[in-house]
């Protein structure tokens, strides 16, 4: 954070872009080609506010933030602290609740994607509960914690989501893959059951002997 001060108003700044700021700029982005409106969201103060200012101090508030400002990173950010709070990527994949998947898989859709930035990243990310090095355990996930999580997120650097988007376009795409070969796959079992059902001699057997079997096969199909 940095604290400048102008016409004797003390500014408090978050000198990197974060989630909240790129999601208002993601809105109407051909208005943030303008540098006075990107100025002005940065210091929280309208353009014709800032219009108003000595060039000196515009210069100077330009140039602080430039320096502070970095490319965006390709490389995954596993762990990252904000507000005194250590948060960590979800490690433990096979073990994710059913509230995770599909409340990613709603809120990744093309038309809330940039809105929702925050909520996913408070889907990803969680507080850590224990750490040896590279190696960390997350609190347990609680889905009623995840939006009180998401408005944290929405002050976090932008960079944190760049660092994991590309991740979490993979795995969403690889869980969808999952649901489809999953659905097929059942589609099939269904198919096969009812073709032996069709079949004339499982006709002859008494009932009994028959839903014995079918359940037989039915717990079969589901081991494969």
């Amino acid at each position: 954070m940095i604290k400048i001060k102008i016409d004797g108003v003390e500014h408090k700044i978050e000198p990197q872009l974060t989630v909240e700021k790129y999601q208002v700029i993601s809105k109407n982005p051909k208005k943030y080609e303008d540098q006075s409106e990107i100025l002005s969201l940065y210091l929280d103060i309208s353009a014709d506010e800032l219009k108003d200012l000595p060039v000196d101090q515009i210069a100077f508030i330009d140039k602080l933030l430039t320096a502070h400002m970095s490319p965006p990173s390709a490389d995954l950010i596993f762990t990252f602290k904000h507000d005194g709070i250590t948060y960590g990527l979800e490690n433990d994949w096979g073990n994710m609740t059913w509230s995770q998947w599909t409340d990613m898989e709603v809120f990744s859709q093309p038309d809330r994607l940039s809105d929702s930035i925050h909520i996913i990243m408070a889907l990803l990310y969680r507080p850590v509960d224990k750490q040896k090095g590279d190696v960390y355990k997350l609190v347990k996930f609680k889905s009623k914690e995840v939006l009180d999580r998401a408005e944290i997120f929405k002050k976090v650097p932008i960079q944190l989501w760049f660092s994991c988007a590309n991740f979490f376009f993979l795995i969403s795409k690889e869980s969808v893959s999952n649901i489809n070969r999953s659905l097929k796959r059942r589609t099939n079992q269904k198919l096969q059951i009812q073709k032996l059902m069709n079949w004339g001699p499982m006709n002859l057997l008494p009932n009994k002997l028959r839903d014995s079997f079918t359940n037989s096969l039915i717990n079969l199909l589901k081991k494969i």
